[in-house]
């Protein structure tokens, strides 16, 4: 199965230990920015007590993560995707995931809700837990 994987279920993949699921498929090059902010906020806000060593071994677990997916890009389709961004009520950056599963023939998994219920307009779109177990 072809699967296009936005940041919110790359991050879920880490933190139930299923980075597995993610080996062969695609992501978009933003989705290394937004897992990086997702780090900053966990900084920010130390949450559950991360020290600075827990940080950086956490950092390089999103990178070693990131190198399990094929990176993809949606320079030169800007129209395109602000077209499905309007279509579909949703943030250029959102649309962008959709696009490129539209664009790949491939299944968008996210555990964003809202990018979830108006991605399946235009593509199959399911959780991480949804997905069979790909040992």
């Amino acid at each position: 199965m072809n699967l296009v994987f936005d940041s919110s279920s790359i991050f879920a993949a880490i933190l139930r230990n299923e980075v597995e699921k993610l080996v062969g498929n695609q992501t978009l090059e933003l989705a290394r920015y937004e897992l990086g902010n997702v780090l900053w906020k966990q900084a920010k806000r130390n949450r559950d007590g991360l020290t600075e060593r827990g940080l950086k071994q956490l950092t390089q677990v999103v990178t070693d993560a990131l190198n399990l997916l094929d990176l993809a890009s949606v320079e030169s389709h800007e129209k395109e995707v602000l077209g499905l961004a309007i279509r579909l009520g949703l943030t250029f950056y959102d649309a962008s995931y959709v696009y490129l599963a539209s664009r790949s023939g491939a299944t968008l998994v996210t555990e964003d809700l809202k990018l979830l219920e108006r991605a399946r307009g235009a593509v199959k779109a399911p959780r991480l837990r949804d997905l069979a177990s790909r040992s």
